[in-house]
């Protein structure tokens, strides 16, 4: 599992957490980029307080906890801001399956990585790891087979990943033990 969170990918949802928010929005979305990931969370939590700022502040909110390892919180967060609707990113789904995949909810990181990598937006380099995320999730889940699958269509579009190669060996020898 890669639990990269690239500079690039940071830079893009902390420019959409920017377009538009307030003070508070920018003040946690500097505590971030300061990695000061405690006390953004602070002030994202006051933000969400605000019907205005709600939705990029519990973005704010599961970026933070996520920094902060504490997966239980990013991926419940995440989850209430995509149900206010905040807007929906290839690097947000990115992070809520990772989220998954340390709490040990392997079909919803799944999920995630599936949805996220299928949106517009996804650059190669987020494609790749979610690609390689869902490979993980589906093998934790004992879902050989599919992983097997995963593995395969990966290994189309990055034929040189020798840690893929070695995964999709092991899948074959499990493909059926589900």
């Amino acid at each position: 599992m890669k639990k990269r969170f690239g500079m690039v990918a940071a830079a893009a949802l902390l420019a959409v957490m920017l377009a538009g928010c307030g003070t508070k929005i920018e003040k946690g979305t500097s505590l971030l980029k300061e990695g000061k990931y405690d006390q953004a969370a602070e002030v994202f939590e006051k933000a969400s307080k605000d019907a205005d700022m709600e939705k990029e502040a519990l973005r704010g909110l599961g970026i933070s906890y996520y920094e902060l390892e504490q997966y239980d919180k990013a991926a419940s967060t995440f989850e209430t801001a995509l149900e206010k609707g905040v807007r929906e990113t290839p690097e947000l789904y990115n992070l809520l399956g990772i989220s998954y995949l340390n709490t040990g909810e392997y079909e919803k990181a799944s999920s995630c990585f599936e949805t996220g990598s299928q949106m517009d937006g996804a650059g190669d380099d987020l494609k790749k790891e979610m690609a390689y995320n869902q490979i993980f999730a589906l093998e934790k889940a004992q879902k050989y087979s599919e992983a097997k699958e995963k593995a395969d269509a990966y290994l189309q579009s990055w034929p040189d990943d020798e840690d893929v190669q070695k995964e999709a060996e092991f899948l074959e020898t499990q493909a059926g033990n589900e």
